[in-house]
């Protein structure tokens, strides 16, 4: 059982009946899942205290070791934690990893930022899980999300040619997007997602980066919403993608250099302009 410590901290993020389904999902997930469960944090908007009422309970379960595709372990646990939303009527969702994900050079913004933002739910007294963005992280996923238009370059065209006009506008919308969040993270900045990405790496971007910026409904977030086509027609989109990859790539080239020269942050790596 948590320590009366753990439950008053984690109460000032969760309510008891929260609280309750949270611990539900880890003990479910311990007995069930064949994989040594190390942490648990909640992270998201509740962690952030900027959660609507109807929120999920995001829960961060950090595995001693996954197979590379976290599979059949995340599964179950994501099967434990529908079971458990179903059964208590709290929206309890789980985003499985493991320790190697941790590490220097394999970490991903969203899972730095889930670890900023996390609180402990297990075990219980345990402290906060910190680990900053690096220079080795961001070249490591910056080659990752340049593989991803790479595909891109391919793909889009091909829809366009098979007359799935709207497909093509997302695939190179989507690609705007990665090539924006290279480059942010090449500076240290793990934080903007969709058009916000966008809008935080140039103001001045013309009239293709304005379109993919604003192409996620009128909240900002939404995945599904229907991509017009690019202003401007598909040929002046495919040039500005091909100009963001060329100025990410050469951005990722300098701090490669830093990287073999030893720098260990991403703080006046002079990628800033």
């Amino acid at each position: 059982m948590p320590d009366a410590l753990t439950m008053k901290h984690i109460r000032a993020f969760l309510t008891p009946r929260q609280h309750a389904a949270a611990l539900q999902v880890v003990n479910r997930v311990r007995a069930s899942v064949d994989a040594e469960l190390e942490r648990v944090l909640l992270f998201g908007s509740r962690a952030r205290r900027q959660a609507r009422p109807d929120s999920d309970i995001d829960l961060l379960l950090v595995f001693r070791h996954l197979a590379p595709d976290r599979e059949p372990q995340a599964g179950e646990a994501e099967e434990i934690a529908e079971q458990v939303a179903r059964e208590s009527g709290v929206p309890v969702t789980v985003w499985s990893v493991s320790l190697p994900d941790l590490r220097q050079g394999c970490r991903t913004p969203m899972l730095v930022d889930a670890l900023a933002d996390g609180v402990p739910v297990w075990p219980p007294g345990s402290p906060p899980l910190r680990l900053p963005f690096t220079p080795q992280d961001a070249v490591w996923c910056t080659a990752r999300l340049l593989e991803r238009v790479a595909e891109g370059a391919r793909e889009a065209p091909a829809l366009l040619r098979a007359g799935d006009v709207e497909s093509a506008a997302r695939r190179v919308r989507d690609d705007v997007v990665r090539l924006c969040t290279a480059a942010l993270l090449l500076r240290g900045e793990t934080r903007p997602r969709r058009g916000d990405a966008v809008r935080a790496w140039t103001r001045r971007g013309g009239p293709v980066l304005q379109w993919a910026a604003t192409s996620y409904g009128p909240p900002g977030y939404e995945e599904e919403s229907p991509v017009p086509p690019p202003p401007g027609g598909f040929g002046a989109a495919f040039a500005a993608v091909e100009r963001l990859r060329g100025e990410v790539v050469a951005r990722r080239a300098a701090l490669s250099a830093r990287v073999g020269g030893g720098a260990r942050s991403l703080r006046n790596a002079g990628l800033d302009q």
